[in-house]
């Protein structure tokens, strides 16, 4: 995989404008940690280039020609990895600012004995801090490790080699720059270790958010329209302004906004128990034919106040290992969906065949449908947008969320497929009903505790 990747606008928009130099080849998909890298590597960069070049004018001012070499290859490598940065190759940006700014504070150390050697400890620090790769990582420590010790022996001069002898004097360096080296990446592990707890609390955190506004943005517009247009109504009774023949004209109406009120509080509760991790699938033997007819008499107002048709021929020995309670919602809320988008007189089926060790459930309709395209896509995206019905009903904007996480919940699979309309077919796919569940064990059926087994 290319490590290019196109900066975008988006990446630094809300970055302070003396700041941008700095984030220089930014990109919208940089974790915290990776910016605050590559902010880093760009100031050490443009630390190089601006000294470089003002040591190269006092330089050259001076006639001090050797110099004006070492200053013209730290502006070089300066500019090359800001170039690299901003093209998206970050590593490769980092990796010549280690290994560039290594060679030439080795040479200028060594030839001109200016104390630029020393600069090798903040170079190798760096690599061991900022580099990902423990193969790259290491190798320019090494690096910079081996230049410092050996520029410092070469240098040592004086009395200093009547007391210490060479050998002496290069193992004890080796020693300090392993010691420094073992302190160094210890403190990179405790960091990055932290970092990466940050990271994921700050995405919880965000997760969290999103399903608040969520939250908020449900009850807002699907619960209190119902409710209030309930409220509304009794408090005109009550008042006198509404006849009790004019309330009873008004029932119906009032009926499915209660409907509606509940199918939405029963999805707020099992999606917030979803969100907050806290629920689990305890699989019991669930007729499929059953469940559907229950499902199907509960939901009966809405269709026969659209005179939609109906057919369930599942066959009676169709039987899956579900959680009862969440295959209800399955079906409920498929159900809900498919009435939503059918126009009057229109006709809603239930069929399912037997594959293998499981049972496909497809649930039609002669609606509007949709496009392949999005059709494809519903139950993989995690934030549905809600559209209204043929007859302008509203929706909840979590029920095919709450179908998705409850089938997979249960080990099995949801589709779809439709055409503009066309209808809409939506299959679920579950593991049929067995003496022992998938995971060996006996199975739960009606709802009874399953027999314990002696050891």
């Amino acid at each position: 995989m290319t490590q290019q990747q196109n900066a975008t606008p988006n990446a630094v928009e809300n970055i302070p404008l003396g700041f941008l130099p700095l984030f220089l080849g930014a990109r919208d998909n940089m974790s915290f940690v990776e910016r605050s890298r590559l902010a880093a590597q760009n100031a050490g960069a443009w630390l190089m280039l601006a000294f470089g070049l003002l040591f190269l004018i006092l330089n050259a001012l001076q006639g001090s020609v050797s110099f004006v070499g070492i200053n013209s290859a730290f502006i070089s490598v300066g500019a090359l990895s800001l170039w690299l940065a901003s093209a998206g190759f970050q590593r490769t940006a980092l990796t010549l600012l280690s290994a560039g700014s290594c060679l030439v504070f080795f040479f200028a150390g060594v030839w001109f004995r200016n104390g630029m050697e020393n600069f090798l400890l903040v170079t190798l620090s760096a690599s061991l801090l900022m580099l990902d790769r423990p193969g790259t990582r290491w190798a320019l420590a090494g690096l910079n490790g081996a230049a410092f010790l050996y520029a410092k022996v070469l240098i040592q001069d004086g009395p200093l080699d009547s007391i210490t002898p060479p050998l002496r004097y290069g193992l004890n360096i080796l020693l300090f720059l392993l010691a420094l080296a073992g302190i160094i990446e210890f403190f990179r592990v405790l960091n990055s270790d932290y970092l990466q707890t940050l990271e994921t609390t700050n995405s919880k955190l965000a997760e969290a958010n999103r399903a608040k506004e969520k939250l908020f943005s449900v009850i807002a517009h699907d619960l209190r329209g119902p409710v209030g247009n309930l409220k509304s109504s009794l408090d005109m009774l009550g008042s006198g302004a509404l006849a009790p023949g004019e309330f009873e004209a008004l029932v119906q109406d009032l009926a499915a906004d209660v409907e509606k009120s509940h199918v939405c509080l029963e999805n707020l509760l099992c999606w917030s128990a979803t969100q907050l991790g806290g629920i689990t699938a305890k699989a019991e033997i669930v007729s499929l034919r059953e469940a559907v007819e229950e499902v199907t008499h509960l939901s009966g107002f809405a269709m026969d106040r659209k005179n939609l048709h109906y057919s369930n021929t599942i066959p009676v020995e169709a039987e899956v290992f579900v959680d009862a309670a969440q295959f209800q919602a399955v079906l409920r809320n498929l159900l809900s969906n498919a009435v939503k988008f059918t126009p009057s007189g229109g006709k809603v089926s239930f069929e399912a065949s037997r594959q293998d060790d499981r049972w496909i459930l497809l649930v039609s309709d002669t609606g509007v449908g949709m496009s392949p395209e999005k059709a494809a896509a519903i139950f993989k995206l995690e934030d549905m947008d809600s559209t209204l019905g043929t007859d302008s009903e509203k929706g909840f904007g979590l029920g095919l969320e709450i179908c998705r996480e409850f089938v997979l919940l249960n080990g099995g699979e949801i589709d779809a497929e439709s055409a503009p309309s066309q209808g809409t077919k939506v299959f679920v796919k579950l593991m049929a009903a067995q003496e022992t569940s998938p995971a060996g064990n006996p199975v739960l059926i009606a709802g009874q505790p399953a027999p314990v087994q002696s050891a």
